[in-house]
């Protein structure tokens, strides 16, 4: 398995029902180069967007969860004194 880092997006076609996203991430000196291209049948397009979000809000969650409970933690002492 090969791993794409996107630090953005150059252009999405759709070309013989597959979805193609040219990937970019940043060089050396911060200019963008092409990191790869995600290719995506048309049919799937719409589940793997949905996949996506909702991962996107469950790690949303968790992080929120865990500063919370940092803030919590650091809080604790100081409510002893």
């Amino acid at each position: 398995m090969s791993m794409v880092l996107i630090d953005g997006i150059k252009d999405v076609v759709f070309h013989n029902g597959i979805v193609r996203i040219d990937c970019l991430a940043a060089g050396p000196a911060g200019e963008p180069r092409p990191s790869g291209t995600l290719l995506i049948p048309g049919a799937q397009v719409g589940p793997v967007l949905q996949a996506l979000n909702t991962a996107m809000q469950q790690l949303d969650e968790k992080i929120r969860a865990q500063v919370a409970e940092q803030a919590a933690k650091a809080a604790a002492p100081a409510a002893g004194v």
